[in-house]
């Protein structure tokens, strides 16, 4: 049998809720090196999980890990142990039946066909899908929330409850009609793993594999508890658990908690995401918003600046590629629409970039420029400033000055910082120096703010104010406090 390793009698356990954790558990021999291991980690069975949304990337990940004595949760948790008080989706109705074990026992094919009876007879529910695991036999009978049929329960206290009934009453039925199987009455508990489909039980040394045993319409039939219940002849519970069991209680309201929890967070992200501009994380805080747009719209304009400036309007055949994937990436930031961004890319391309006969910018590069910038940004894609810059054709140690004279600042830290401002304080010593010398009066901040910029400095109003406040009084100390609360005002 040509078996592979996947998970999809798994994605049918794990059905809806993209928040709740799944866990898989490896045996390794012990004193072996195996996955997700720790420093002082050398216990046989390795432990690793992943929310069932990011389940498709830690899989690619993990894949190699899962080929020999591997295993999956079948019911979901809410926390990163696999712990009863953690559980919160219910996946699965199970029976576990030993088989093979002696000469006299069933085989998993024959239990199998037993199980097949005892539905024709009216005394057990149809399966929805066995697993045959190399030296036994697994039933299971999937569940849907009665609510959300989308999803699988929830594993508040009665649900929980209800399933503790139905595992036992299933398990008693099978027991009572067929004495003879070796029933696991002990694998019937919230936290029970099962193998995973085409991974190998070194016991029998067979690979595992799962079939679907569709119902009357063709699928496999997925059950609520309630379903379940009627079948079996059991009530569900009325009323919770009365509080003098504290545990299931306090279970019960974590539960409740965790479901806020995450109404709340979607709810918050939805909010977010209706006001805040197009392609700005909605996590960031109000100022961090301004921020990111801030400093996207600062490198467009160095952009500007260096297309306009440096390379006459028109960027050169040679540097254009670099340049328009630069532009792409800055505007990818700011809005993640793509048909917004082909379309300023394309402007870009065919009016700002040089196009000789032989060597012209095709539609095919510009949409992957395009592309690429969009990945870039749901990568979460970052560059520098000294990065942007070689973009645009300017050594960043060589045109240092010429690169902070067109907008970009290439100092960076504590130490960039004080250089920075160092340089901007004797620019702006001579500046009001020669204003002085001339005779005129002192700047406004306004005035003397754009100076500074024109001089390849840029700088802010409360800086220029706090500059021409502190070199003022440098110059003329007894007018100094006067000056300063005449700009002020």
């Amino acid at each position: 049998m040509n078996v592979s390793i996947d998970l999809w009698p798994q994605r049918l356990l794990w059905m809806g809720d993209p928040r709740a954790v799944a866990i898989f558990s490896v045996k390794v021999p012990r004193g072996e090196p195996g996955p997700w291991l720790r420093r002082g980690d050398w216990r046989p069975w390795r432990q690793g999980s992943t929310a069932t949304e990011g389940l498709n990337r830690w899989w690619l990940n993990n894949e190699p890990h899962l080929r020999r004595d591997a295993f999956a949760s079948i019911n979901r948790f809410y926390g990163w142990q696999r712990a009863q008080k953690y559980v919160v989706r219910l996946g699965a109705i199970f029976v576990d039946i030993d088989c093979g074990r002696d000469g006299w026992d069933y085989s998993a094919e024959e239990a199998a066909d037993v199980l097949g009876e005892l539905v024709q007879r009216g005394r057990l529910a149809r399966p929805s899908m066995f697993q045959f695991s190399g030296r036994g036999l697994w039933a299971f009978w999937l569940l849907r929330d009665e609510r959300e049929p989308s999803t699988t329960p929830f594993a508040n206290a009665e649900n929980r409850e209800l399933w503790t009934a139905l595992q036992q009453r299933t398990a008693d039925v099978i027991a009572t009609d067929v004495p003879d199987l070796r029933l696991d009455r002990t694998a019937g508990e919230f936290t029970r793993v099962t193998r995973l489909h085409g991974s190998v039980n070194p016991a029998a040394d067979r690979r595992v594999h799962y079939e679907l045993l569709p119902g009357p319409a063709g699928e496999p039939i997925r059950y609520s508890l309630e379903d379940l219940a009627g079948f079996y002849g059991l009530q569900r519970p009325a009323t919770r658990r009365p509080l003098d069991e504290p545990e299931e209680d306090w279970r019960d309201v974590a539960l409740e908690a965790h479901r806020r929890r995450v109404d709340m967070q979607d709810e918050e992200g939805r909010r977010k995401q209706a006001v805040v501009r197009p392609g700005v994380d909605p996590r960031l805080s109000e100022l961090g918003r301004r921020g990111h747009v801030k400093l996207w719209r600062e490198r467009l304009r160095f952009l500007e600046r260096v297309r306009v400036e440096v390379h006459g309007g028109v960027i050169p055949c040679g540097r254009r590629y670099n340049m328009v994937s630069a532009y792409a990436c800055c505007y990818a930031k700011l809005t993640r629409d793509p048909s917004e961004l082909a379309g300023k890319v394309a402007t870009l391309g065919r009016q700002f970039c040089e196009q000789p006969a032989e060597n012209r910018m095709t539609d095919a590069e510009l949409r992957g420029i395009t592309e690429h910038a969009l990945r870039w940004v749901r990568s979460g894609g970052k560059f520098r400033n000294s990065t942007l810059a070689a973009a645009a054709g300017l050594d960043p140690v060589g045109d240092r000055e010429r690169i902070e004279r067109l907008g970009l600042n290439l100092s960076t830290g504590p130490k960039g910082r004080n250089e920075r401002m160092r340089e901007r304080r004797e620019l702006a010593r001579e500046i009001l120096r020669a204003a002085l010398h001339r005779g005129e009066d002192p700047p406004s901040v306004r005035n003397f703010a754009r100076m500074l910029r024109e001089a390849g400095c840029a700088t802010g109003r409360s800086t220029a104010h706090a500059l021409l406040g502190e070199l003022w009084a440098e110059f003329r100390p007894e007018e100094g406090s006067v000056f300063a609360e005449e700009t002020a005002v």
